[in-house]
């Protein structure tokens, strides 16, 4: 009797200690439901989104977006991949289906809110906090052919926007186009890119400059095309040089190579003829004396010494492209074949086979393809440009003999 009544009092004992346990669990598991629910949207959600958002631009795959919209196809999957995982980890998704009721409830708002501000916070950024858009100074390519505008503005999202170009040239529309135009969001920038032949209409220099006007999502601004810097490995440019293109000055000259010279010259002459140094000038004619250098005209040049009416010499025709020469140098019979024409100054030398300290490199008189007589002889540069008619220069010399000396002198006419 003793024994089963005390097994009786613990039995009625039980149901009441349970009784009494399960509102302190109940208590709690709210509590540890919304701690529990933050730190998985921290270490589950956040954490797992920022690193994908520094990782995207390391490596490939940020230009992937979802059809149809511009929207990180990458980040789309990791921002819906880690929403499942914390589901799951709370245990508000399972098999069984959905639970959020009692403290599953609160754990699904905390989650809930949570992501939905982490897919808010950029879209609020970006309308209350984006940078203003401006437009950025112009550049040009190495070689003078194009230019680049950067259009600049800081922005929490990719933008496509539209804009219309005109430029002018000392106050009147010589082109104007509309252009489509993407800032990436990454580094704030986008860029527009304009050949130069689409709007050059005449040269910039003396003085017909060129302006940029810009209209971007209603915001204007201007740019002088003139002032932008071109650098060069040994030399400086300015937009103004790449905006002159025209060749409109050309000169040339053929100096006589009088000397000494006993297997050249014969019979009484002490002094003699013994070949020609030719300079050419191509450039922009200023009223000087000779014309400026025009570093990224592009031309061809031909050269020809007459003997009356017949050809002495023939120079190859000379390519210029950017300052840099070519032509056929006939094995050494026409110097080296390359050069630079432009860099320094619009002269030239047409080189020779032979070379003379005093005189540098000539064309020797027994070269010539004519007789190489006394007389008078023309010397005539030609420079041709594309789309444009060509120029020439002539200029006349009287081969003479006096005193036993040779005579190479510059006359007006022959």
């Amino acid at each position: 009797m003793g024994e089963g009544g005390l097994l009786e009092k613990a039995a009625e004992q039980r149901p009441i200690s349970a009784a009494v346990s399960e509102p302190s669990n109940g208590g709690s598991s709210d509590g540890v439901g919304a701690v529990d629910a933050a730190k998985a949207v921290a270490l589950m959600g956040l954490l797992p989104i920022f690193l994908a958002r520094i990782l995207l631009v390391y490596i490939p795959g940020d230009e992937l977006t979802v059809p149809f919209t511009s929207i990180s196809l990458l980040m789309t999957l990791v921002y819906f991949g880690s929403l499942g995982i914390v589901l799951w980890r709370l245990g508000i998704i399972s098999s069984a289906g959905l639970a959020i009721s009692g403290s599953g409830a609160l754990a699904a708002t905390i989650v809930a809110v949570s992501y939905l501000l982490m897919l808010l916070t950029p879209l609020l950024l970006g309308v209350f906090l984006e940078g203003e858009l401006s437009v950025g100074q112009v550049e040009y390519s190495e070689d003078g052919e194009s230019i680049t505008i950067k259009i600049l503005q800081n922005t929490m999202s990719d933008r496509e926007l539209e804009a219309s170009l005109l430029v002018m040239q000392s106050g009147q529309e010589v082109w104007s186009s509309t252009v489509n135009v993407s800032i990436d969001s990454s580094d704030g920038e986008g860029e527009i890119t304009i050949l130069v032949s689409d709007f050059y209409s005449s040269n910039a220099l003396p003085n017909s400059p060129y302006t940029l006007m810009v209209n971007v999502d209603g915001k204007e601004s201007t740019r002088d095309l003139t002032y932008s810097q071109i650098l060069w490995a040994t030399s400086q440019w300015t937009g103004a040089d790449a905006l002159t293109l025209e060749i409109t000055g050309v000169d040339g000259i053929a100096s006589g190579v009088v000397k000494e010279d006993p297997d050249r010259c014969s019979g009484d002459a002490e002094n003699c003829l013994v070949g020609v140094v030719m300079s050419g000038w191509a450039g922009l004619d200023t009223g000087a004396d000779k014309p400026a250098r025009m570093p990224f005209a592009d031309f061809t040049v031909d050269a020809v010494l007459m003997e009356g009416n017949d050809v002495a010499i023939r120079y190859p025709t000379i390519t210029v492209v950017n300052t840099i020469a070519s032509w056929d140098s006939n094995s050494g019979l026409f110097g080296s074949g390359s050069g630079f024409w432009g860099d320094y100054g619009s002269e030239f030398a047409l080189d020779g086979s032979v070379f003379d300290a005093t005189f540098g490199k000539y064309i020797p008189r027994d070269e010539f393809d004519s007789a190489g007589d006394y007389g008078c002889y023309s010397f005539t540069v030609t420079v041709a440009q594309e789309g444009s008619d060509s120029l020439s220069d002539t200029s006349y010399y009287e081969y003479s003999s006096s005193n036993s000396n040779d005579i190479w002198e510059t006359v007006s006419n022959c």
